[in-house]
């Protein structure tokens, strides 16, 4: 079976020695303790063992079995069913672990995914006793939120430090990094998607835990809050965040659409140029073909050709080239294109 640990919690300390599954309740009643179960890559029919070895509420059952769940704290006949999303960086990924814990009163049946170790880090955590609490159900997942809330946290302050270098860069020389912004958007996303929920989960636990009278669970909520403070914190960093990478998206669209507007005004101004210089050719052309067309005519060796044996011809074929040259040439500065 896929347990990474099965251990006997008394006297808020962890009782020594290994205890077998299937005695782990029955050690926990004769200790005055209560039984944590932490199993990780369960498949069906080894979670359907655990939750009947546990007496679980049906409702329970059908909701371990579904993964892909939204973070949520769901109460069962006095039993809390809690679902949480755990971050872990690897490499360049952020990658989200599913995390289901199941208390009851006298038993605590974790479940997780991906994770070799389970949850050690929380099991240590109780171990040292740095909380200064009793350690009961409710202290487990208390411990779970909390470390999950500041894996949260951790992860929402690396982000602004790279938001900050990417603020820098965005506004330096250079065209804007929008690919760094869209990565880091997305980051923010998936962090903000697991974290933002935490709060909440906190607060309906925090009101199960004032309808009991005890001692202990007025010190487990004054730990909730600070649970709840840093949970809020970490949702207002994150939406803040995101709000400043929207806000950079949109200028670097806008910075990307002026240097079109800039691109499409200069070119603009070369066809206008280019107009003009097209204008100018064609006038000049236009001027040219006149005295060329005359010339032409008349260097053909024709006979019959009108005036070609006046006296006065060459003078009055250049003085009709000059004419006709002239007048081309006033036209078309009259229409502003010389």
């Amino acid at each position: 079976m896929a347990i990474a640990d099965a251990s006997v919690w008394a006297e808020g300390t962890r009782v020594d020695g290994a205890v077998p599954f299937d005695r782990v309740l029955e050690t926990a009643a004769e200790r005055g303790g209560f039984a944590w179960v932490d199993l990780v890559d369960p498949d069906e029919p080894e979670l359907l063992a655990v939750t009947a070895e546990l007496e679980l509420h049906r409702l329970v059952i059908e909701d371990v079995l579904q993964r892909g769940q939204r973070p949520k704290l769901e109460p069962y006949d006095g039993v809390s069913y809690c679902v949480l999303h755990r971050l872990e960086q690897l490499g360049e990924r952020l990658v989200a672990h599913e995390v289901h814990a199941i208390v009851a009163p006298r038993c605590v049946v974790t479940i997780s995914w991906d994770r070799r170790e389970g949850l050690a880090d929380v099991r240590e955590r109780l171990g040292s006793g740095r909380d200064g609490l009793e350690v009961s159900p409710a202290t487990v997942l208390y411990a779970l939120l909390d470390e999950t809330a500041d894996q949260h946290a951790a992860l929402a302050d690396a982000m602004r430090e790279r938001i900050a270098e990417i603020e820098e860069s965005f506004f330096g020389e250079g065209d804007p990094g929008t690919v760094d912004v869209y990565r880091a958007l997305r980051r923010v996303v998936a962090i903000e998607r697991a974290a933002e929920p935490v709060s909440g989960i906190v607060e309906r636990f925090a009101a199960r835990l004032a309808r009991e009278p005890e001692r202990e669970a007025d010190e487990l909520r004054r730990h909730l809050r600070d649970v709840d403070d840093h949970a809020q914190q970490t949702a207002a960093r994150l939406e803040a965040a995101q709000r400043l990478l929207t806000s950079l998206l949109q200028l670097a669209s806008a910075r990307v659409a002026e240097r079109q507007n800039d691109e499409m005004r200069a070119l603009t101004a070369l066809q206008v140029e280019q107009n003009e210089q097209t204008k100018k050719v064609t006038s000049w052309a236009a001027i040219l073909f006149a005295p060329t067309l005359i010339a032409g005519i008349y260097g053909m060796n024709f006979r019959t050709l009108p005036e070609l044996h006046w006296g006065l011809g060459y003078p009055f074929a250049l003085l009709l080239m000059v004419l006709l040259a002239g007048g081309l040439y006033l036209a078309f500065r009259r229409r502003g294109w010389l």
